[in-house]
């Protein structure tokens, strides 16, 4: 739909070129204005796309402008250069890391990453959030923010971990690519004259850094178009500054910038009343701002005893307002100023059964699933930081137990070694020794990964396969009871069929099937195809339409391709020795073969004299006695040979971490070439696989191999190449049995609309799949109803109907009140598998980088807002949202400004809790209730100021 520009917007639009400031109020149409302003640019004034630059400051503002953009400008979008500031930034440091004093290759620190190298430097846990924000003002306020000496001494050493890592941090991105500029008048020169005209959105949120970057990036040609609301500058710990708008307007000597004062969301209720908590600051624009529609409700506040009494009000209140309005549960929004507030908010609402979501704009790395595969995956890129493998055992080792490894490090600082060490020392058969060895096993199989893996998709699959972590696919616990997609022939066609349409761009259509059609769809939809039509006036005769069970498979098969990726080359190897004391044992025999494209094409052995006598049961294990090495070349003269051999190809052991792996360290250490090996252990593999023996006799008995001479070297090393192809080839069936976890929900969906009875297979799925349907993370049921409106509901059952066919409201209501880690699971992935699309062709190194890129800067990502659910959010997190109910709980002076801002009354932080406050207000465009109680969680609440300065009195309810 398009839109007639008001005539204050109208004047953005189409101002001639040069610099322009635009001050855009809530509401106002600010986003219209920046994406109708480049279509102005490219449509009368002749700009190409490819000459224009647009930035912003989270991905969603800058995802809400590409899709914009590809709305109104189609294919030719695609040129613009648009995103975050740390996304450009981090693209020129990748660019020009030489001249930017940077290695190739540097790695960014998410937040998690940051914190372990605090807790490395003896902060405590709960100080490290803080003492990074004084970190990041620093850096932008340089003498403006000192830090104590304390500080400044952590804050070097901080810096000097990250330096020799390789690393920067999020703040690095911009401050490193403002030095380069700043550093480098050439390559400023060549970056700033790949566009014609820069576009800033959310102007209000830039400190003086990115100002400074962003004025050298427009200064060839002036061209810079800025839109922001000093009103609306929420951001002060990141170094943002109101006053940066006054600093562009006096640079660029503009007299008045264009305001945009029509408020088009608000009604004329909340706008007048959002307005007054501002009157208190002062006015660094001159602007009078309105809006004009009416709305029957006045803004209403209200106050409590405690948070019990607010919460049963708000409770009552929704429900009423809801059956009275008729609104969707998606237009209600909660909004706060601390997350314990929305946390007790969400325990209350969900016991009485009310869908909702405790959005909390959170970053990529806080969801525990991406935070195990960024450990693992910094492990894979650097093996050596010592950073990487502790927050590895993080995700790995509860809190209580990684205290006493942490205890072990003493001051050796060999994280891994002291993990093995403890684990000798713990008795063998107690569990949390089995988790260390665990540990043990995954970082060192961690390490070989860069080498066993070309692509991206597959070394993530593995890492979360032999997960140590927090979470495990539930498909993957269950996957020796399914049936492997590649043996269904009705899957295999399908797959081919869908393979062929997507290849061609061509519409899946699904005809009616009493409802299972929308259970299909959203099926197609959630696994990221395109162009899927749900059809009731079919001009042909209408497809065989497919079980919910055959489809999934069709949709794993498709989607295991890229997953089943076996190792090209590698090293199988084995030792026999003196005896088993892992310490001090010497080798007697060597054996290994090299493995090219799953056949032996080299072996090597040899007998080898140790310096220690054979024990007797050493011999009677391998039948060397001294005698018969006696004649045999030392450890030392086998060494040259046997490491030419290895080459640079993985060494793959079974079970060797245990005794193979640390004896062959511990006898080549200072020998050429020990330092440069990579090791795989099968153990966890196979372990993963079965629950049966994981002896490689066992193994060798159980896929027909012969074995040979057990327990000699050369005949264990072919054994165990032999062994290793049949456990790639089950590791390839188990993933395609487990692939698309995320699509359970749908599947439950299906199964319970289908109705053929349900045995075997079916059945077992449906009832692990249901808990997914009803589970608090599917919008599954939400899709299924809204499908059925569209589509004209019968015969498809009712939503409540399928509910009661998948286990009734009551488990559901169960199954949504409490968070889930194993419902978490499948969303987590599909996050990842998004992350991870659309790569163009690159190493594994680079695809690594990328990823671990993304996850960073996800750190600026909003929030996540549900349309079926009541939207629980911090006020923070809330800027480009709207809702038509807005309830801003917690309106008193120890939340919102702050307990120490009120008592010592610091101007600063008061005048921007009132900007926050307005923001907060803004976003409800038909009803606002502000409450404010007398005590929250047992403290007192202080007075509401805010609520006196709007002139309303809050109304008591509950009090006797």
């Amino acid at each position: 739909m398009d839109f007639d520009p008001l005539p204050q917007q109208r004047l953005a639009i189409e101002a001639p070129l040069g610099p322009m400031l635009v001050v855009a109020g809530p509401g106002a149409g600010k986003t219209f204005c920046l994406i109708a302003r480049i279509n102005h640019l490219i449509d009368r004034r002749g700009l190409a796309p490819e000459r224009i630059c647009a930035v912003t400051f989270t991905n969603r503002a800058a995802e809400e402008i590409a899709v914009r953009l590809k709305h109104t400008l189609g294919e030719r979008a695609e040129a613009i250069t648009r995103g975050t500031i740390h996304a450009l930034c981090l693209a020129l440091l990748r660019e020009y890391a030489e001249a930017a004093g940077l290695r190739k290759g540097f790695g960014v620190a998410d937040e998690q990453y940051q914190k372990v190298i605090l807790g490395r430097l003896h902060v405590p846990l709960e100080q490290r959030g803080s003492l990074l924000n004084r970190f990041s003002r620093h850096r932008v306020q340089k003498q403006d923010y000192e830090l104590t000496t304390d500080d400044a001494r952590l804050y070097r050493e901080y810096t000097a971990w990250l330096a020799h890592r390789n690393m920067l941090d999020f703040d690095d991105l911009v401050a490193k690519a403002e030095e380069l500029l700043r550093a480098r008048g050439d390559i400023a020169d060549a970056i700033a004259a790949r566009w014609d005209y820069l576009l800033v959105d959310e102007f209000q949120d830039v400190n003086a850094v990115q100002y400074d970057l962003l004025k050298r990036l427009a200064a060839p040609h002036g061209n810079f178009f800025a839109v922001g609301d000093d009103e609306q500058s929420i951001f002060t710990w990141t170094g943002a500054d109101p006053y940066v708008l006054v600093r562009f307007s006096r640079d660029y000597e503009i007299e008045r910038p264009i305001v945009l004062d029509k408020n088009c969301r608000c009604s004329r209720q909340i706008f007048e009343t959002a307005r007054r908590v501002l009157a208190q600051n002062p006015q660094l624009f001159e602007k009078q701002l309105s809006a004009e529609q009416e709305s029957e409700y006045e803004v209403a506040a209200f106050a409590f005893r405690d948070e019990e009494e607010e919460a049963s009000w708000l409770l009552e209140d929704i429900l009423a307002d809801r059956t009275a309005a008729g609104l969707g549960w998606g237009d209600y929004a909660v909004l706060y100023r601390r997350h314990k507030v929305g946390e007790y908010l969400e325990g209350r609402l969900v016991r009485e059964g009310i869908p909702c979501r405790l959005a909390r704009g959170r970053s990529l790395v806080e969801d525990d699933v991406i935070k195990y595969v960024v450990a693992a995956l910094r492990i894979v890129r650097d093996p050596g930081d010592s950073v990487a493998l502790e927050a590895f055992a993080r995700c790995v080792l509860s809190a209580h137990f990684l205290q006493e490894v942490e205890g072990a490090i003493g001051s050796s600082g060999d994280f891994l070694a002291s993990v093995r060490a403890l684990a000798r020392r713990r008795p063998a058969h107690d569990p949390d020794t089995k988790k260390l060895w665990r540990l043990v096993f995954q970082v060192e199989n961690l390490r070989a990964l860069a080498r066993s893996h070309r692509a991206l998709a597959p070394l993530v699959n593995e890492i979360l396969s032999q997960s140590a972590g927090p979470y495990r696919n539930a498909l993957e616990e269950r996957y020796d009871e399914l049936t492997d997609p590649a043996a269904i022939p009705e899957a295999v066609r399908l797959a081919d069929e869908l393979a062929a349409a997507i290849s061609a761009d061509r519409n899946i259509v699904i005809p009616p099937q009493g409802g299972v059609e929308i259970a299909l769809r959203g099926m197609l939809i959630a696994a990221g195809i395109r162009h899927v039509q749900t059809s009731t006036n079919l001009h042909q005769p209408p497809p065989t339409t497919p079980s919910a069970l055959v489809l999934f498979k069709a949709l794993q098969l498709l989607h295991a391709k890229e997953l089943d990726t076996p190792l090209e080359r590698y090293v199988t190897f084995d030792l026999e020795t003196t005896d088993k004391d892992v310490d001090v044992c010497e080798v007697v025999e060597v054996g290994a073969v090299r493995v090219v494209g799953g056949e032996i094409v080299d072996r090597f052995h040899t007998l080898v004299k140790p310096y220690r006598p054979i024990t007797p049961g050493a011999t009677k294990v391998h039948g060397y006695t001294d005698a018969a090495v006696r004649e045999a070349p030392s450890f030392a003269e086998v060494w040259p040979a046997f490491r030419a051999f290895m080459g640079d190809d993985v060494l793959i052991a079974h079970n060797g971490q245990h005794f193979d792996i640390p004896v062959l360290r511990r006898l080549a250490a200072g020998r050429d070439g020990v330092d440069s090996l990579v090791f795989y252990d099968t153990l966890p593999l196979v372990r993963s696989l079965s629950r049966d023996s994981a002896k490689l006799e066992d193994l060798a008995l159980r896929f027909g191999i012969d074995a040979g001479r057990t327990h000699h070297a050369l005949d264990d090393a072919v054994t165990l190449a032999r062994v290793y192809r049949e456990l790639e080839r089950l590791r390839g069936i188990r993933a395609r049995k487990a692939v698309l976890v995320n699509l359970l929900d749908y599947l439950g969906l299906g199964l319970a609309l289908e109705p053929q009875a349900k045995s075997g297979e079916r059945d077992m799925l449906f009832k692990l799949a249901k808990f997914y349907t009803l589970g608090r993370y599917s919008d599954a049921l939400a899709f299924y109803e809204m499908e059925r409106e569209r589509t004209g509901g019968d015969p498809a059952p009712p939503v409540d109907e399928v509910i009661r066919r998948l286990g009734g409201r009551a488990l559901m209501t169960r199954l949504r009140a409490e968070p889930d880690p194993e419902q978490r699971y499948p969303a987590a992935v599909a996050r990842l598998r998004a992350l991870m699309e659309e790569d163009s062709p690159q190493t594994l190194e680079e695809s690594v980088d990328r990823l671990l890129g993304r996850i960073a800067l996800s750190t600026s990502d909003g929030i996540e807002v549900a349309p079926d659910r009541i939207n629980l959010l911090t006020l923070h997190s809330t800027k480009g949202l709207e809702f038509s109910r807005v309830y801003i709980v917690g309106l008193e002076d120890y939340q919102i400004p702050g307990l120490r801002e009120t008592k010592e009354n610091r101007q600063a932080e008061i005048e921007e809790a009132r900007r926050l406050v307005y923001v907060g207000m803004t976003r409800a465009q038909d009803r606002l209730v502000l409450t404010r109680v007398e005590r929250r969680f047992g403290m007192e609440a202080g007075g509401s100021s805010f609520l006196e300065e709007m002139g309303l009195g809050a109304e008591a309810v509950g009090t006797e």
